[in-house]
């Protein structure tokens, strides 16, 4: 293999993929990216089983073949490189020649024939859907996604694709995210569990100007760009019957500005107990009084202005679950549905009536 590419498409392409690699893995050859030279481009690939990716850079190809090189290592000198054309040419003994401006390295490689194929199946069937609305929908529930490990079936997000629209849901247990848009294309009826990392990785290369595909199918989620694919293995479990715990009916409901609520829960918090972030929320007709109280510290108390017409009630959160929930909203006016001091709490944002957060309240 011998080809020649500039350097910062090559930098560009090695970024998109190389955090996909692990640092410790049971495989050597995981922790390197494949190169593949061939038809005037080079491909640039990496996986750790359960997610992999391809981008695809123009290059001048001398000789086509293909290698694997520390993803780490490669990237690290790559964006020391100068702003110059680079070529790679395979040795010996799989060393590899690197040379750029007056650079030269010489890497040692292995063989590409031990490394994983990372493929998409054969029989998706691909939604288009714009960039910046696959970023918002992940950015509103990922936060949501649990950490337990024992609970395998919530380290992810639950797609949900039927007819024109798509759906994706997140739990910990302790609060549920949901995000809905309608799609320009009928669906199939389809659902999968996306695992973390993989949403993780996607919402890292998703730009906001540019359309993409993505599809559910041979027990793979598959996003495809120009130029890029990625795909994540579903996880394979029972996602729990959302729908079932959603609250219905609540008859309090308080309408405030997510702005000043946000800095009201930043401040009010600094004096809450570090582990679960207590806030004390007291509603009375037109106030909302945010509280919290440190036994070491001391305490804190904020007033807002509210359009609240109920009766008086005080409920108990987690501050940092509020203020992931608020976060990904786009609109200043959002709303908070209750029920009573013991039920969970609906957040749902003025202008985007597709995305929600149930948050179950906490004793303080």
């Amino acid at each position: 293999m011998e080809v020649q590419l500039d350097r910062d498409s090559f930098l560009k392409g090695l970024q998109m993929v190389q955090n996909i690699v692990e640092p410790r893995q049971a495989l050597p050859i995981l922790a390197n990216v494949l190169i593949q030279a061939g038809d005037e481009s080079v491909r640039l690939t990496a996986t750790d089983l359960e997610v992999g990716a391809t981008v695809s850079i123009p290059a001048k190809v001398a000789a086509p073949g293909a290698i694997t090189l520390s993803a780490r290592k490669l990237t690290e000198i790559a964006r020391e490189l100068p702003a110059a054309a680079l070529s790679l040419k395979v040795q010996d003994n799989a060393w590899v020649a690197l040379k750029c401006g007056g650079a030269a390295f010489k890497l040692v490689g292995l063989s590409a024939d031990d490394f994983p194929a990372v493929t998409p199946g054969g029989s998706a069937t691909w939604i288009p859907l714009e960039a910046k609305v696959l970023k918002e929908m992940l950015e509103q529930t990922s936060f949501a996604v649990s950490h337990d490990e024992g609970r395998y079936a919530l380290n992810g997000i639950l797609f949900t694709l039927q007819g024109k629209e798509i759906r994706l849901v997140a739990t910990d247990g302790h609060r549920l995210a949901i995000s809905t848009r309608v799609l320009r294309e009928v669906a199939p009826a389809v659902t999968g569990i996306v695992p973390r990392k993989g949403i993780q990785e996607v919402g890292r290369v998703l730009g906001v100007g540019e359309e993409v595909q993505i599809a559910l199918a041979d027990n793979q989620f598959v996003l495809r760009m120009p130029n890029f694919v990625m795909l994540a293995r579903l996880i394979e479990g029972q996602f729990p019957n959302y729908e079932q715990v959603l609250p219905k009916g609540q008859p309090r409901r308080l309408t405030l500005s997510r702005a000043a609520f946000t800095a009201a829960l930043r401040r009010v918090s600094v004096m809450s107990e570090e582990r679960t972030r207590p806030v004390k929320l007291v509603l009375a007709p037109g106030t909302l009084r945010l509280m919290a109280y440190h036994p070491e510290l001391g305490e804190a108390e904020e007033a807002l202005d509210v359009g609240y017409a109920g009766d008086e009630l005080t409920i108990g959160f987690n501050s940092r679950y509020l203020l992931e929930a608020l976060a990904p909203l786009s609109a200043d006016e959002i709303s908070i549905e209750l029920n009573d001091g013991m039920s969970p709490a609906v957040i749902k944002s003025f202008e985007d009536e597709g995305t929600l957060c149930v948050i179950m309240p906490m004793r303080i």
